[in-house]
């Protein structure tokens, strides 16, 4: 659902969904309220910080970040300051989550069950127990429950079409559309108020309150009393309401000069082992940008204490010349947004999570653009400007960018798509990739040959942060601005590729570390060089180890099929898209049965459980140190 694709019938597509989503209710009212603190920071990571970057890729990312918080919160660890067994998420500082994978985040923090009932902790990590019943059952307190629930479509387009007659100019409130689908598909359903503003602790509400005595505790939201990790969500400014595109017109122009340069560049190394001398698409932005009013989309980073805009330089902004970034500030700060008769609209848990899966408003197409969602702030020239923002996926879909900003030592990330077309698109699997690129070593006489195919076969939202942008242009995105590792031969990159090729081969998942990666000053998100990071990549494919102890009666195989075939994906019609369900629009995402949420979530379960002390290779040799390394301690009392 959220997740930049081309729909089969796109203009019906919005049409529908604007229809269905014209049941949204007036906004409440709130005083203005400026804090009278210093601004905010999302501040510096603390040692050896570990923090999760949660991939986008729509409802299917949502599902597969389900499974793989819950394999992590299933794990009890020795806290290293109390000594007190813990869950391993109370050792997570942030969730950095982009489209798909915010509502997951959000959801984890915010969700009014308890986190039991939210990721169903007392399901089996052992593919063996998983049965028939099992795969049937969705509790309505849970996390799948609220991704795999199917919409009342007649009563939902009734009272639109309802409303509409009632009053006509509900169709004004267009652009609240998406924020108010979101709700009542993924908040309602797990007890979220509905319009509260949003902050991290007690603590820091009393000293709101404190600041602003027109605000009550009730007008806020919490997280849970036992949620340690915090929400990071990142959206993605696309210029003014009133600029007509005009803003994201120029960027395309800012984008085609950039790649032009760059395959300009371009030597023949390219085409060699070595793969020296590579372009710099930082300087190359850098050397454009302003010819064309710097008009390039803007990371905005959010956390429950602060809204913090990561680009730096001076934008054109309709006709004035403006710096960012502009002042940090609180969410229930942060700008304003009108509803209907004049009304304020607080910036609510789910106007933040919305913003950050709305993939439909971040597109260039003006049909599209009537669903972005907008907030009038105020910027560093004193004036104030209705700003369009969108799914944060325009910026970095990956949602490393923000952890790296932060200097988190230990990022893992959790992905499930690999598009990168013409040559791979959303429903193709690594078993593709390694059938012509399986070189497991540098000394493979066609490790050339084969790293070439494995990078133009690889997702450009990974490879950019190195600094290999691939063969073809990622249209309308702004990866360009995303390169943060020194990685000047990509020789990080070819030891991520033997990694994986060597944990495909053995069957197992797709998990490796690349340690101390060297970051490098990134202006576009604020990013001073010189640290050193560790990232670990999560590659959500099927592993043999996982699906061939998985019983056949719960995923019986056509007559005369086994139950898996030779890459180790399931035979059975139902599962057998598992874990690469379609994302080809947003009604094909909602068509995801209980069963196959279900399979994404005990494969998510299972890869943190099953690595958790290291995955071994094809010859007996480490590949991954294991889970258990990076949080300090083994589990105590592994038993489930």
């Amino acid at each position: 659902m959220f997740i930049f694709l081309k729909f089969k019938h796109e203009a019906f597509s919005v049409a529908v969904a604007v229809l269905l989503l014209l049941q949204a209710p007036s906004a409440l009212s709130f005083a203005d309220v400026p804090s009278t603190r210093a601004p905010p920071k999302i501040g510096e990571a603390g040692e050896d910080e570990i923090g999760f970057a949660l991939a986008g890729g729509g409802l299917r990312a949502a599902s597969a970040c389900y499974g793989v918080l819950r394999g992590f919160q299933q794990k009890n660890v020795t806290h290293p300051d109390s000594g007190e067994q813990v869950s391993a998420m109370d050792l997570v500082a942030y969730n950095s989550a982009i489209s798909g994978s915010a509502i997951p985040a959000m959801l984890y923090a915010y969700a009014r069950v308890s986190t039991q009932e939210l990721l169903e902790t007392d399901r089996t990590t052992d593919p063996s127990k998983i049965t028939e019943d099992e795969l049937s059952r969705m509790p309505k307190t849970s996390m799948g429950y609220v991704i795999a629930c199917k919409p009342d479509w007649r009563n939902i387009l009734f009272r639109a079409i309802k409303k509409q007659l009632i009053n006509p100019l509900n169709l004004l409130k267009v652009h609240s559309f998406w924020n108010a689908g979101f709700y009542k598909k993924f908040c309602e359903p797990l007890n979220i108020p509905k319009n509260k503003y949003f902050t991290s602790s007690k603590g820091e509400l009393d000293k709101i309150l404190q600041e602003n005595p027109k605000l009550k505790e009730s007008d806020f939201l919490l997280p849970r009393d036992d949620v340690k990790t915090s929400t990071m969500l990142l959206i993605t400014m696309h210029g003014s309401r009133a600029d007509g595109n005009k803003y994201m017109r120029k960027f395309q122009e800012i984008l085609d000069k950039a790649w032009e340069e760059y395959k300009a560049q371009e030597t023949l190394a390219y085409f060699t082992n070595s793969f020296e001398m590579r372009p710099n698409m930082t300087e190359i932005v850098l050397s454009i940008r302003d010819k064309y009013g710097a008009n390039i989309p803007m990371p905005y980073v959010i956390t429950p204490d602060c809204v913090e805009n990561k680009y730096s330089g001076t934008v054109q902004v309709r006709k004035n010349k403006v710096d960012f970034p502009e002042n940090n500030v609180r969410p229930f700060e942060w700008g304003t947004e009108r509803g209907r008769y004049g009304r304020k609209r607080r910036f609510s848990v789910e106007t933040w999570a919305s913003m950050s899966t709305n993939f439909v408003g971040s597109t260039t197409k003006v049909l599209d653009q009537l669903i972005t969602g907008l907030r009038t702030i105020p910027l560093s020239d004193g004036s104030a400007v209705t700003q369009k923002f969108a799914d944060g996926g325009t910026s970095d879909l990956m949602g490393i960018m923000p952890l790296v900003a932060r200097g988190t030592k230990n990022i893992i990330s959790a992905y499930i798509f690999n598009q990168n077309p013409p040559i791979t698109f959303f429903n193709n699997t690594y078993a593709d990739i390694y059938r012509v690129a399986n070189a497991t070593s540098l000394e493979d006489p066609d490790f050339d040959a084969h790293f070439r195919e494995w990078l133009t076969h690889m997702n450009p939202r990974i490879t950019s942060l190195f600094g290999f942008f691939n063969v073809f242009p990622i249209a309308r995105r702004a990866y360009i601005m995303d390169h943060v590792f020194l990685d000047p031969n990509i020789d990080r990159l070819k030891e991520l590729m033997i990694k994986y090729n060597a944990l495909f081969k053995a069957g197992e998942p797709l998990i490796a570390t690349l340690k101390d990666l060297e970051v490098i000053d990134n202006p576009f998100w604020s990013i001073k060089g010189g640290k050193k990071i560790n990232l670990t990549l999560m590659y959500f494919n099927m592993p043999k180890k996982f699906s061939e102890n998985v019983p056949e009666d719960a995923v019986p195989p056509p007559e005369g099929h086994h139950k898996i075939d030779e890459d180790g994906r399931f035979t059975n019609e139902e599962f057998k898209v598992v874990p690469e369900l379609s994302v080809d629009g947003i009604f094909d995402q909602l068509l995801y049965t209980c069963p196959q949420i279900n399979m994404m979530g005990y494969l998510g379960s299972w890869m943190v459980d099953h690595s958790w002390d290291g995955l071994i290779g094809p010859n007996g040799e480490e590949v991954f140190e294991g889970f258990g390394k990076i949080f300090g301690k083994k589990e105590i009392n592994s038993s489930r």
